[in-house]
């Protein structure tokens, strides 16, 4: 099957130009993908120092939350207030019978008198 020259020069700049279109955009996808490759592997790097802080930092908090607790422990040591004594008190004062009740006034004249 022959064609003419001029439907053949046609085909062939339109090839061309499908072809420079397709360069162009490979062109741009690369120069776009470039810079979110590179923004994707920062971003990767700052959440794994990130998560490396923050595991640190719970470490951090979990020693100093246990020497708050011995600490806390020696003071109520010192002070007696482990002792039997002082926890049957407490619950007794809790429910004692005879615990004064003072009754509250609204007005401050009241409380002069």
């Amino acid at each position: 099957m022959f064609i003419r020259r001029s439907t053949y020069h046609r085909l062939v700049a339109r090839a061309e130009a499908y072809h420079e279109a397709y360069v162009a955009a490979r062109r741009a996808e690369n120069r776009k993908a470039a810079p979110a490759v590179a923004r994707r592997e920062r971003l990767v790097r700052a959440c794994a120092s990130y998560r490396a802080e923050l595991a640190a930092n719970r470490l951090t908090i979990a020693r100093k939350d246990r020497r708050i607790a011995q600490l806390q422990g020696q003071l109520d040591d010192l002070l007696g207030l482990n002792s039997e004594q002082v926890q049957a008190g407490a619950r007794w004062q809790q429910r004692r019978p005879d615990k004064p009740y003072t009754p509250v006034s609204d007005s401050p004249a009241a409380v002069r008198k």
